[in-house]
């Protein structure tokens, strides 16, 4: 357990802006910073990051919290492993009791498994034995600098069946850890052995530049299986990491572009050659979820796939995903014969610059290979439908609508098609947004903002307004606990706050409530105003419940009663004898 004064330490020498960055393209907006929220699917920037209170919230699905909440949220962490990581990077030690956690252990062992991976393959690959195949293969052959093998962490699995299982077990970590993080496989005679034998490794990196996986290329001629990549496991999901991208992110956020390429060669080439704004889909198909990590540092891709065929319909299968991630897409075209690795080895840089200045536009990449001319109605009918569904996925109007007059001209039909022919698509684009959610009075929702952004009022409003005054069981049960926040802390903190809040749903009313912004010039008086409304409102309804008991108690002839609402009356003031 880590003390409260070192996770307080920690916090406070945490900025979030600084930490969300490093996983999201963030841009200014005033006080504040805006993204595309990582949570759910969006076209426009929803996602707010508000570094005076240190919290996040996203107005499109409603999720906030702090720095703590945003790693436990998009990096999968413990509440422990977000607390480590933030002290990393603010170079604080900490020191805390031993407890075990499951969860906490697996992650643990698994991320062992892979970091003794890399470092046994490392050692094969330096080893004497393997010394001629690796210069072979990789220098000559790959046209690799004894840098860059250094530098992407290369190495290599050899011909024994168990070389690994010892190497670890040597350092105390058994074969059915290896197994679970995706480096063994326990036969049906119940031993293990290893999975990767006799390939060129080439470890998986997350974010943070950790080992979490890896990609394996055979060395054995007439070998049918010429990649093998980790399976999924507790660290590695393969539809949410493209290979590189702990190297590029910062590249491709000041390029404002990024380099798809197909493999990993593909991008370790390019890299040598002095592209760096690349990533590589590292062998498997290219997935939304791709798409929507890519839209987080950049709004421009450049598919740089194989010329042939294969290579093509790579590209046409990444289109779909990365416009609904909102990114503008051109494809760069490999001379034939040629693929990214290769035009890198050949030409370099500025052969790959140019041919990046020679990148086409979706629609006349789709329709190159199209006789246009002697094309039918029903060609054109199925191209007039594809194209609208890709064009509806782009989220600025603007681009969307010169993507639809380029198509009209292309195909030498009506704009207007495209128009009629995107129904089917809003509708089906309307799934995808987040559900409203409840909407509470505005003047309880006001105050409550007001309160976060204007503590000095705190004691005032306190005095005045209780939660039971609030219709809403919610922002009753938000001013309760701002409530004993402010006694037991003496100030009003909506980072701490949400700290101790373990539903999501209420940490991102909470976060919502304090993300608005009020002008400090208006806020003390909008303050006394809200409050003068909100207890005015309350005796509005103590009147009409007191008024209607009342009525109640003299048609029914109970006097007794009768006087005693008479005395609560007159004890809020709202009694007036008729007489």
């Amino acid at each position: 357990m880590i003390p409260q004064e070192t996770i307080e330490q920690i916090r406070q020498a945490s900025d979030i802006v600084q930490i969300i960055g490093d996983y999201l393209r963030l841009k200014k907006r005033g006080r504040n910073f805006i993204a595309l929220c990582p949570f759910h699917t969006e076209k426009t920037p929803s996602f707010n990051v508000n570094p005076a209170k240190q919290i996040f919230h996203c107005f499109g699905c409603g999720k906030g919290g702090n720095v703590i909440s945003f790693l436990i949220e998009h990096e999968r962490m413990s509440y422990v492993d977000a607390i480590r990581h933030l002290a990393r990077k603010a170079n604080i030690v900490i020191k805390e009791e031993k407890r075990y956690d499951a969860n906490r252990e697996l992650n643990e062992r698994v991320a062992w498994a892979n970091q003794l991976a890399s470092d046994y393959f490392r050692t094969l690959i330096d080893s004497p034995k393997y010394r001629d195949i690796i210069e072979q293969y990789l220098i000559h052959k790959r046209g690799l600098s004894p840098e860059s093998i250094e530098f992407f962490g290369l190495g290599l699995a050899g011909e024994e069946w168990d070389g690994l299982i010892k190497f670890a077990a040597a350092k105390d970590l058994g074969a059915a850890d290896l197994e679970k993080a995706g480096l063994a496989i326990l036969s049906e005679k119940k031993s293990y052995f290893d999975r990767f034998r006799q390939r060129l490794m080439i470890p998986i990196l997350s974010l943070s530049g950790k080992p979490i996986a890896f990609g394996g290329r055979t060395l054995r001629k007439g070998d049918p299986v010429k990649y093998m990549n980790s399976p999924e496991t507790a660290l590695y999901s393969k539809s949410n990491v493209l290979y590189g991208l702990n190297w590029s992110r910062e590249h491709i956020r000041d390029a404002n572009q990024v380099f798809i390429v197909e493999g990993y060669f593909d991008f370790i080439s390019l890299w040598q050659a002095g592209i760096k704004n690349v990533v590589a889909s590292s062998g498997t198909a290219f997935t939304p979820q791709h798409a929507r990590i890519l839209a987080r540092f950049t709004d421009r891709a450049l598919l740089f796939f194989d010329a042939d065929s294969a290579g093509q319909n790579a590209a046409l299968r990444s289109v779909d995903a990365l416009f609904d991630a909102g990114l503008e897409v051109e494809i760069i075209q490999s001379p034939a014969g040629e693929d990214p690795d290769t035009l890198a080895r050949k030409f370099g840089k500025e052969k790959i610059l140019a041919l990046a200045e020679e990148a086409i536009g979706f629609i006349p990449y789709r329709v190159r290979n199209t006789n246009l001319a002697e094309s039918g109605i029903i060609a054109k009918e199925k191209l007039v439908k594809e194209l609208s569904g890709i064009g509806a996925r782009i989220s600025d109007p603007t681009r969307r609508h010169l993507f639809f007059a380029e198509a009209a001209s292309t195909l030498e039909v009506d704009t207007k098609l495209f128009v009629e022919s995107r129904g089917a698509q809003t509708t089906s684009d309307t799934k995808t947004k987040p559900s409203p959610r409840r909407r509470y009075r505005q003047v309880e929702f006001d105050l409550l903002s007001a309160l976060f952004s204007n503590p000095g009022s705190v004691d005032y409003v306190f005095e005045q307004i209780a939660p039971e005054d609030f219709d809403s069981r919610e922002l009753s049960r938000l001013y309760a606990a701002m409530i004993t926040q402010y006694r037991a802390a003496g100030a009003l903190d909506v980072t701490r706050l949400v700290d101790n809040i373990y539903d999501p749903d209420f940490v991102g009313l909470a976060t919502e409530i304090a993300s608005i912004e009020w002008p400090a010039e208006t806020i003390e008086n909008e303050t006394r105003g809200l409050t003068r409304l909100l207890s005015e409102d309350k005796l509005r309804r103590i009147r009409a419940r007191l008024q209607r008991e009342l009525d109640l108690a003299e048609r029914s002839g109970n006097q007794e009663r009768a006087n005693e609402i008479v005395k609560e009356m007159i004890s809020f003031g709202l009694y007036a004898d008729k007489t």
